[in-house]
């Protein structure tokens, strides 16, 4: 056969990952239509591949050296109702011969050089594993298509690869990188020596269980068959990888993962039997797929004559069990599946059968070893009387001797005996360490832990029977001893008693030992032992008493105060302590002053200060309401002009001790206003007596009025600034007054409220 091969560029577009693989695929369908003889993938992205194998079997032997093969290549894919892309309709297979150089040729069918393109024969489902005890989840589907052809080549002293590759495996594949992208090839080698033995290869004769059972055992028989008879040796290999064409040798083993590898493509679990193909083990408990490689090499007279291989994928997944033995415990060990019960005070012990699917349990016994002779129970839930304490190893077993059964084992202990007791021994009085006596016993099983509670905190589990314990803070203090066996039983008991000796120190820490009058101090009590139980009394050198445990008291006189403390416990316990001449408490001065003046004015506004303060006084500060300050002992202070009212001043003082006192008192400074006005004037622009206006100290002068009238009652002039004065001319500014006799008003309010009315006569001359 003569077939062209076309090759097509498509344009680069930019869109989406799933519009690219739409429009993709119905480019190629379109290509397929039109060109019919290439080799044309119609889901070339399509993630469903899962597994597949090539076997061949020698025909016949034709003239001119040929020799006619019949190959059997199986493609499995993932059928789930989500996975919507097809096996092949048409199949590219390549015939590849292995030159002398190293190189390939393309062999095709009798030498055409081109690739095979094979039609599917059968497409059918591959059924579900039947596993007796489990139900594995519906949701997973393999189609197996199988394609048959018979090929002529001629013999070589060299090999023949025939060859499918496709894309792609699942993405969801856990145990290779990029698993989306790495494709699958399936091939096999057809060596010189088989060629002229007229060999057949192996070829297998089940499918692999498209389910395993996460955690649960595994036997599955992966062998094949030989007709010649050969040895068979199996072990698990690399899977190949590919890209989208068919193309020759070599091929590209994929990566696996770590922990996983070729030779443990399912982790360390399950292994395969280089000689029956039996895959045994216990699949992994987590739900993962696996592709997974089986090499079946072909040896005759102990030379290696010929290779198949099958790559396919498993499915471990969660199945659900039709029949569990279970049993309330209290605790379960796996994978071993032991049930561990503690009976600690019974010979007798009620077991409660849990197991699930009673309804498949066809028959079921208990069985114990009692010390060396089994006994069996037939109740489903059996109440069973052990004769002593100690081990004992049973198991339920439900359908025994059957594919389809459960056994449970059981690890039960039986007593304790454990009485838990102790005295306790100290000194009322004393604060030291309290002694503890244990009174703990045991009937039968040895006490395995002793663990002492002291009830303040703190314990000891390093099995002292006799300890010694330190307590810091009175009170009562709930010990408790805990006593444990070999089997995990236990007892305890709890005695109370209280720790309320006296304090051996009366330690005491005044925040202060020296202040002035009246001062306060805090004692901080730091005794210990010490509570509110215990009779407290003070006495604190100044003719008063306290029972607070750590009190605060005021010393209202200087004086040096000795202090005394007693304490009285609970128990009648004594301790006293006195600290002589502890506290001191300085004189504090008494600030006083005086000033001489009668009355201070803003026209006379010195003020001589005099310090009056007692008793020895060595320093002094003076405040003057924030217009100086300075340490004289007797300052004089001058206040402006216009520091007028009540002003303040503040006097610190200090005595030796460094004890401050201080006072403050007001003075009045007294606003005075002088007004003076002539009784004639000359307007005559001489710069002398040129206006008619008064003259004076105005400062805090308030609502002025001056007013000028002339004989005849004709108002000359009016101002209400003090400033302003008469020049002669009518308001100031019309034609000059003649000489003679006027009347002026005046009206004003003083600083302190005054109101002040004058009218007087007055000449004007020119």
């Amino acid at each position: 056969m003569n077939h062209t091969l076309a090759f097509f560029c498509l344009p680069k577009i930019f869109i989406t990952l799933s519009e690219k693989r739409s429009i993709l695929k119905n480019i190629l369908k379109l290509i397929c239509v039109w060109a019919t003889l290439i080799s044309c993938p119609l889901e070339l992205i399509a993630s469903h591949i899962v597994g597949g194998e090539i076997t061949y079997r020698f025909v016949e032997r034709l003239p001119n050296n040929k020799i006619r093969y019949k190959f059997r290549l199986k493609v499995y894919r993932d059928c789930r109702a989500a996975v919507t892309t097809r096996l092949d309709t048409v199949a590219s297979v390549g015939i590849f011969l292995r030159r002398a150089n190293g190189t390939y040729l393309n062999y095709g069918d009798d030498s055409s050089r081109t690739l095979l393109r094979i039609s599917i024969d059968t497409l059918r489902n591959v059924a579900q594993p039947n596993y007796p005890c489990l139900t594995p989840p519906p949701d997973v589907c393999a189609e197996e298509g199988i394609y048959e052809w018979e090929s002529i080549v001629r013999q070589s002293d060299q090999s023949y690869f025939i060859t499918y590759q496709r894309c792609c495996r699942n993405s969801t594949i856990g145990n290779i990188t990029n698993p989306g992208s790495a494709g699958s090839t399936y091939t096999v080698e057809i060596t010189p020596q088989s060629q002229a033995s007229e060999n057949n290869s192996p070829y297998f004769t089940g499918f692999p269980p498209t389910i395993i059972c996460g955690g649960e055992a595994l036997n599955y028989d992966h062998s094949a068959v030989d007709s010649e008879g050969d040895q068979l040796v199996y072990s698990f290999c690399s899977p190949l990888s590919s890209g989208n064409t068919v193309v020759a040798p070599p091929y590209n083993n994929v990566t696996f993962r770590t922990p996983y590898s070729a030779s443990l493509p399912l982790g360390t679990s399950l292994r395969i039997d280089p000689n029956t193909g039996l895959i045994t083990g216990r699949a992994p408990t987590t739900e993962v797929q696996l592709v997974v490689s089986v090499c079946v090499e072909e040896y005759r007279n102990g030379v290696l004559i010929g290779k198949i291989f099958r790559d396919f994928q498993f499915n471990i997944r969660s199945c659900s069990r039709n029949l569990t033995a279970n049993l309330i415990a209290d605790s379960v060990y796996t994978p071993d599946k032991k049930y561990i019960i503690h009976a600690c005070d019974t010979f007798t012990w009620n077991f409660v059968n849990t197991s699930q699917g009673r309804a498949n349990v066809s028959n079921f016994y208990w069985e114990f070893n009692m010390k060396g002779t089994i006994q069996r129970f037939t109740e489903w839930s059996p109440s069973i009387a052990f004769r002593d304490t100690g081990y004992y190893r049973g198991r339920l077993l439900l359908n025994p001797g059957t594919t389809c059964g459960d056994t449970a084992n059981v690890e039960i202990s039986i007593g304790s005996g454990l009485r838990s007791d102790f005295l306790i021994k100290y000194d009322t009085c004393d604060a030291g360490p309290v002694l503890f006596e244990s009174k703990a016993t045991t009937s039968y099983n040895p006490i395995q832990q002793l663990i002492w509670n002291f009830g303040d905190g703190s314990s000891d589990s390093t099995y002292r029977l006799n300890p010694g314990h330190q307590y810091f803070s009175a009170g009562r203090k709930p010990v408790n001893l805990l006593l444990k066996d070999k089997y995990n039983c236990q007892k305890d008991t709890t005695i109370a008693f209280d720790w309320l000796p006296a304090p051996p120190i009366l330690l005491v820490e005044p925040d202060a030992f020296v202040g002035c009058a009246p001062a306060k101090v805090f004692f901080n009590n730091r005794s210990t032992p010490l509570d509110t139980t215990y009779k407290i009394v003070w006495d604190f050198g100044d003719g008063t008493k306290g029972s607070k445990i750590s009190p605060e008291h005021l010393y209202e006189k200087a004086g040096t105060y000795t202090v005394k403390l007693q304490v009285t416990s609970p128990f009648n316990c004594y301790k006293e302590a006195e600290f002589p001449k502890w506290i001191k408490v300085r004189p504090l001065p008494i600030a006083d002053f005086d000033w001489q003046e009668d009355e201070v004015t803003n026209l006379s506004p010195s003020i001589h200060l005099q310090d009056k303060s007692t008793p020895d006084v060595i320093s002094r500060r003076w405040y003057f309401g924030g217009r100086g300050l300075t340490t004289e002992d007797n300052p004089m202070h001058t206040y402006r002009q216009q520091d007028t009212g009540i002003q303040n001043i503040r006097l610190f003082v200090a005595n030796q001790y460094g004890c401050k006192d201080s006072i403050a008192k007001k003075v009045y400074i007294k606003p005075v206003v002088t007004l003076h006005f002539p009784n004639a004037f000359t307007p005559n622009f001489d710069t002398h007596n040129d206006e008619f206006k008064g003259v004076g100290f105005l400062y805090g002068l308030k609502s002025y009025r001056f007013v000028v009238w002339n004989r005849w009652g004709e108002k000359q002039f009016e101002s209400t600034d003090p400033i302003d004065g008469w020049n002669g001319s009518k308001n100031n500014a019309g034609v000059p007054a003649p000489e003679g006799v006027y009347l002026y008003e005046l009206n004003y309010i003083t600083p302190t409220g005054e109101l002040i009315n004058r009218k007087d006569f007055f000449t004007l001359y020119r």
